[in-house]
Formats: structure tokens, C-alpha cells, sequence
């Protein structure tokens, strides 16, 4: 068991490698140790295609030159890592998001100098101190050999052309993605759900006869969620205040059909409000709430939608008082338990590591807290 927690510490300290937050999950050992066995890996490599392709001028060249060139390998790795955590440190969290998604072309150009800046640092350091551990001098024979000055920098331009071409496929990826993930979300955007909708309608008609007042009511609510929903439908992005009035209205038509056994409240900042996100984020959570915690409740319970911005970050928790995440799930309607995962999708293509979504147990009921980078 511990092995496999292990094994799981160091597969998200890999990971991490590759994207930049201000806080990542893996432990900083971890990520050290990880840097320096890829340095290693890449030494070894480097290594054989010298053997290859290289000329090499005097015997035994493997044994002697293996340690030294795995030690600056792994000292170049290190401070590159250590260059990177200064960046998603130093800079603004919104700025260390756009990098690491490489949103933009200018957002990859800083990504590309700052790589750069650490190679040729981590370059610097390790040639001052850990060659005269095995006797020469690595900037003499620089010096004194023109041509490896010149080898030297067409490496760096190659690692630099190689960083772009990098660069540029995944910012078309990512742009390919999202094309694709918002078509789809738009297409089932555009299909009412017939369940609900035919449930609202004949609730409804029931009504007509006995509570018209409360069948008015009902009508109110429900064009009031299908023209928010509608809205929504024409948008890619969107605001919280919009999805919060979608989400309102969703829940004053289901109070209006549940009666007592439902109540909610909504409390959010202006400046959460304010904040600019995928359209149709909130209305997942919200369902999901409803259809596992409440409804199969017999006494109900009550929904509390709250949102704030912290640290530049927005935190968006839905929390019920409902059956829970350990209660058995009901047979729902075909397509209801891919909400959830289809809003996971949205957020990786859309944010990459920047945004989450967690579900978490309480005393009584759940919370699904959303958290992703705050845009206005």
C-alpha cells in the first residue's frame, strides 16, 4: 500500500513538471527527485549519441566523462525547476495560468525566455562548480575552442526552435479542443430535456384546476428559467450573476413542485458576481444536488449556492443536506451521469491544471465546490 502511494506521489510530481501553479499537489521532494532522474535519463541519452555520431578523442571517454555529464545535467534541470518556481511565485496567478495553458502567443514567448533564462543559468552554475571536482575546466575549453562556442549556441537555438514548434502544436491542440468541446456542449444545449419539461408541463395542468395560483406561478417560474437558459444557449462565456439567476430560477420552479420539502438560499459577492466563466458551469452542480441529495430525501431539505473571490481565484460551493455521496444512486435518465464528468472535460480543456472541481462529503449532505481563475 505504501509503495502504490509512493508511486502515486511521484507519477503527480512528473506531471506537475509540466504545468505551472502557484501550489501544486506533489511535495517539493518529490518533484526534485523526479527532476533529477529525468536529468539523468537525458545524460545517459545524450551520452549514447555522442558514441554514435560524436568524435571522441581520447580512450575511455565513457567512463570518465559519464559522472561529471550526468551531475550538470541534473544541476541544469535542477535550477531550471528552481527558475520555474520563481516565476509561479513571483509573477501574477493570472499571468502563471495563461503560461501554463499557453493561451496566447505572448504567454508562450515569456514561458519560452523564462525556460531559456533557467537552461543558461543552470548552464553557468554547473559548469563553475562541478567540472573542477574532476580536474578541468569547462569555460576554459569554451574559450579556448571557438567552435564549441558556436556548437553551443546553435544547441540553444535549437532547444529554442524545438520549445516554439512545441509551443505552437499545443496551442492549435487546445484551440482544436475547445472548438470541438463547445460545439458538442452547445448541441446538447440546444435539446430541451423532455423529462423535466414534460414534468414541468403536466404539473402544471394539474394545477389548473385545483390552485390556479399556484399553477400561474409555476408558468412564471418556468419562462423565466427557459429564457435564462436560452440566453445562456447563444453564449460561450458568461457571467456568475448570469448563471446565478439561471440557477434561482431553477430552483423557485422545482420549490413551486416540492413545496416544503425544498428551500435554498444564494449568497454571492459583487465582486464574484462580476466574474466571467463558461457558460453553464453552475447549472450541473446544481442538478446534481437536487436529483442525488434531495429528491430521493422524503423530507427534502435546503440547497445553499455561495461564491467569492479569493487570492484571484473564484470559489464557487454548492452544498445540500441530502442524502449524501454514500447513499445508492437511483436509475436516472439516460445522460445524467455525464454532467459532471462533461464539466470536468470543459474545465481541462478550457483552464488545463488552473480549475476544479471537487466533491466533497459533509455531516449531512455534500458539497461541490468549483474553483477556477477569476476573469472579468
Amino acid at each position: 500500500m505504501r509503495g502504490m502511494e509512493n508511486y502515486s506521489m511521484l507519477d503527480a510530481a512528473w506531471r506537475s513538471l509540466w504545468v505551472l501553479r502557484r501550489r501544486h499537489d506533489a511535495p517539493a521532494w518529490a518533484r526534485l527527485l523526479v527532476a533529477a532522474s529525468f536529468g539523468t535519463v537525458l545524460a545517459i541519452v545524450m551520452m549514447t549519441l555522442v558514441a554514435m555520431i560524436g568524435e571522441v578523442g581520447y580512450p575511455n571517454w565513457w567512463a570518465v566523462s559519464m559522472l561529471p555529464v550526468i551531475l550538470v545535467i541534473i544541476c541544469i534541470a535542477l535550477v531550471l525547476l528552481a527558475t520555474l518556481r520563481l516565476a509561479e511565485i513571483m509573477l501574477p496567478q493570472a499571468l502563471v495560468e495563461r503560461m501554463s495553458n499557453v493561451r496566447d502567443l505572448r504567454a508562450g514567448l515569456l514561458l519560452l525566455i523564462i525556460a531559456l533564462c533557467g537552461i543558461v543559468a543552470g548552464i553557468a552554475f554547473s559548469f563553475r562548480f562541478i567540472p573542477p571536482l574532476f580536474g578541468f575546466d569547462m569555460w576554459a575549453s569554451f574559450r579556448s575552442t571557438p567552435a564549441a562556442i558556436l556548437k553551443f549556441g546553435a544547441f540553444l537555438l535549437v532547444l529554442a526552435g524545438l520549445n516554439w514548434a512545441w509551443l505552437r502544436g499545443r496551442m492549435r491542440q487546445q484551440a482544436l479542443q475547445r472548438e470541438a468541446l463547445e460545439a458538442q456542449l452547445r448541441l446538447l444545449q440546444a435539446q430541451i430535456e423532455p423529462h423535466f419539461l414534460f414534468n414541468t408541463l403536466a404539473n402544471v395542468q394539474s394545477l389548473m384546476d385545483c390552485d390556479p395560483a399556484r399553477a400561474k406561478r409555476m408558468l412564471e417560474s418556468f419562462s423565466d428559467y427557459l429564457r435564462a437558459g436560452l440566453v445562456q444557449l447563444r453564449q460561450v462565456d458568461s457571467t456568475l450573476d448570469a448563471e446565478l439567476a439561471m440557477a434561482q430560477a431553477y430552483l423557485e420552479l422545482l420549490q413551486i413542485r416540492m413545496e416544503d420539502r425544498l428551500t435554498f438560499a444564494i449568497e454571492a459577492s459583487d465582486a464574484a458576481r462580476a466574474a466571467r466563466l463558461p457558460t453553464l458551469l453552475l447549472q450541473p452542480l446544481v442538478e446534481n444536488a437536487i436529483h442525488h441529495g434531495l429528491e430521493p430525501k422524503v423530507d427534502g431539505g435546503h440547497v445553499r449556492i455561495s461564491a467569492v473571490v479569493n487570492a484571484g481565484r473564484l470559489e464557487v460551493h454548492v452544498d445540500d443536506d441530502g442524502m449524501g455521496l454514500e447513499a445508492p444512486r437511483r436509475t436516472l435518465r439516460a445522460g445524467t451521469g455525464m454532467a459532471l464528468a462533461n464539466l470536468r472535460a470543459r474545465l481541462q480543456t478550457r483552464y488545463g491544471a488552473g480549475a476544479s472541481l471537487v466533491l466533497a462529503a459533509r455531516p449531512a449532505g455534500a458539497r461541490a465546490t468549483l474553483e477556477l481563475p477569476c476573469a472579468r
